[in-house]
Parts: C-alpha cells; sequence; structure tokens
C-alpha cells in the first residue's frame, strides 16, 4: 500500500472518529435531556414505556459506536505500526473495496466468511 493510500484511510477513519464521538455526545445529550424531563412531568404508562423504549435504542446505538471507536482506534494503531490494510489471519492484504467499504476491517474477505461459517 502506498503512503498516500495510507494517508487516505487515515484521513478517512479520523473524520469517522469524529462524527461517532459527535453522535455520542449528543445521544448523551439526548438521554440526559430525556431523564431531566421525565423527572419533572408525570407520565402516564404509556409514556413511560415510550421513554424507556427509546432510552434503550440510545443505549443500543451508543454501544455499537463504542465498538466501532474501538475499532477505528485499532486501525489507526495498525497504520502507525505499518500493518494497516493486511489481513490479521492469513497476512495477505486486504482489497481496496473491502477498505473502502469498511476502513477498520482487519481481515481480508476470504477470512472474515470462513470466521461467518463457522458460527
Amino acid at each position: 500500500m502506498t503512503d498516500d493510500q495510507i494517508q487516505y484511510y487515515k484521513e478517512l477513519l479520523l473524520k469517522e472518529r469524529e462524527e461517532l464521538l459527535k453522535e455520542l455526545v449528543e445521544n448523551n445529550d439526548s438521554v440526559r435531556s430525556m431523564l431531566d424531563n421525565d423527572s419533572h412531568n408525570v407520565n402516564d404508562s404509556v409514556d413511560e414505556a415510550s421513554n424507556t423504549v427509546m432510552q434503550n435504542i440510545l443505549n443500543i446505538m451508543s454501544t455499537k459506536n463504542q465498538q466501532s471507536l474501538l475499532a477505528i482506534e485499532s486501525a489507526l494503531r495498525r497504520i502507525k505500526e505499518k500493518s494497516f490494510g493486511k489481513c490479521i489471519s492469513c497476512g495477505n492484504e486486504i482489497t481496496k473495496n473491502r477498505l473502502d467499504a469498511i476502513p477498520w476491517a482487519t481481515k481480508c474477505i476470504e477470512c472474515k466468511n470462513k470466521d461467518e461459517k463457522r458460527r
């Protein structure tokens, strides 16, 4: 992989990290706001159920974003270690198409498919 390609993916990962961090903060603010509003209002059971569902959705989104952030941080570390773009299972290059779709991918499509079949 060329230095220009590495730089491209690094910038892509940094941008994605920034967006995820912003989304996490916004979700956290939404939950906090919802909880503050709930404590000041007397709600019927439908409102309470709706708020609980919304809180669960925000928590799931938050967890998924946190996992994505960890994967992005790992990819940025691999860039520093000069191992970015290589499959952690077989050592082959991860294709450009795969990295364009998932820049934090750790495995080539063949190894990823093998993992999926084992499950």
